[in-house]
């Protein structure tokens, strides 16, 4: 059986970087021809450059929901335009598949259940549905007449189409509905503000305990403890009740439960969060945040605690906000996880270098959309679209 103390290396095989919002809004600006600083334009020529060469950067649910904040259609546009052609839609994968592996491989860890090692699965896809639910969804073509798929290779220029629709669906998904498109939307059902209902109960979780440590203040000890079992509890409960269903499992046996002898069972519990990478790092994150009173929770503190939980186990570099890189430089997140945490986008350059050289040694599909036919960059104009169109025989 593996050490308990080696490390899970999550890392997707393709050289990767994760880029938290604020440096894509940076981005953007440069792209515009309005930097916020004059450096900035050097690092937007240098990460165009490593996405071309292959170097992926990831965009995850953090980022569909903060860009659908920005409520200004062109602004949302602008930003997504950006995010769009240098991330070419790559996306992680949705946190519930990522979570279940992790709490898997603890368990194998910890109680020798399961019997063997669990295989990750993979965590770097493409598109929407990809972020959200751990599936890939695509345009297909069928035959009009039998009612099948039709392969886009067996019709010439197909496949150029294809490429071009997909593609050109993924960046309006990302960039959003148009002012004039809200009212037909939400008579199908269409209602983004369940999302930021759903993180307000979140946050409300951990407002109320910002009000128990005040009139109840503990060690850093016990407070880290009583956070893992906080996450647990709150945010993973119904994911590790079904594993240890699935695999049999009684939790007071496998952690040698013992009403006289707490403390034995407590430092089991503790050891099996711990080897859970990801919630190991939010755990992390909020007790500092909880250390110290005078932080206001924030929904946006929430999601870049999210973010950073998923995207430092299995991206190569992370560029976190100044406060997250601080917090996590205390805790060793990335060095933990053999990731660099970068606290200023203008390191970007100097680190994409090798990831640049790496991505091109590997080779193989650069941009992560070869399954659509071959092709080059990331169609955002619907022009494109149309004319590949016009071009098929089933057009004319």
């Amino acid at each position: 059986m593996t050490s308990p103390c080696e490390p899970l290396d999550l890392h997707v095989s393709r050289p990767s970087v994760y880029l938290d919002q604020w440096v894509w809004i940076r981005l953007a600006r440069a792209a515009s021809g309005e930097p916020r600083e004059p450096a900035d334009t050097s690092v937007l020529r240098a990460v165009q450059d490593a996405s071309s060469a292959g170097v992926a950067f990831p965009l995850s649910v953090t980022h569909y929901m903060e860009t659908a904040k920005v409520t200004d259609p062109r602004q949302r546009a602008t930003l997504a335009r950006t995010m769009a052609l240098i991330s070419r839609c790559r996306t992680l994968r949705n946190s519930g598949d990522l979570l279940r592996h992790q709490f898997l491989h603890a368990m194998y860890l910890s109680f020798s259940r399961p019997a063997f090692r669990p295989t990750a699965p993979e965590a770097l896809g493409v598109g929407v549905w990809w972020a959200f639910n751990g599936k890939e969804a695509h345009f297909s073509l069928f035959d009009k007449s039998s009612g099948e798929k039709t392969d886009p290779a067996s019709i010439p220029g197909m496949q150029k189409f294809m490429r071009l629709a997909n593609q050109f669906a993924e960046f309006q998904m990302f960039a959003g509905p148009r002012d004039d498109e809200i009212e037909e939307l939400r008579s199908n059902g269409y209602r983004p503000e369940a999302a930021v209902e759903a993180t307000r109960s979140r946050l409300e979780w951990e407002e109320i305990y910002v009000g128990l440590l005040a009139d109840d203040p503990i060690s850093r000890h016990e407070l880290r403890v009583r956070v893992q079992v906080r996450e647990l509890l709150h945010e993973h409960s119904k994911l590790f009740n079904e594993l240890l269903a699935e695999y049999r499992l009684d939790l007071h046996r496998e952690v040698n439960y013992n009403p006289d002898r707490p403390n034995v069972s407590r430092e089991g519990m503790v050891a099996f969060a711990d080897r859970i990478p990801s919630l190991r790092i939010a755990v992390d994150l909020k007790i500092e945040l909880f250390r110290n009173a005078s932080k206001t929770w924030t929904v946006n503190a929430l999601h870049d605690i999210d973010a950073m939980s998923m995207a430092v186990p299995y991206c190569h570099v992370v560029v976190p906000d100044k406060e997250m890189a601080s917090l996590m430089a205390r805790s060793k997140a990335g060095e933990r996880n053999g990731t660099q945490v970068l606290r200023q986008m203008q390191q970007l350059p100097d680190v994409l270098s090798a990831l640049t050289t790496r991505a091109r040694e590997i080779g193989g599909d650069a941009s992560g959309w070869a399954w659509a036919g071959p092709g080059e960059g990331f169609c955002i104009d619907e022009s494109e679209v149309h004319s590949a169109a016009l071009n098929q025989p089933c057009a004319e």
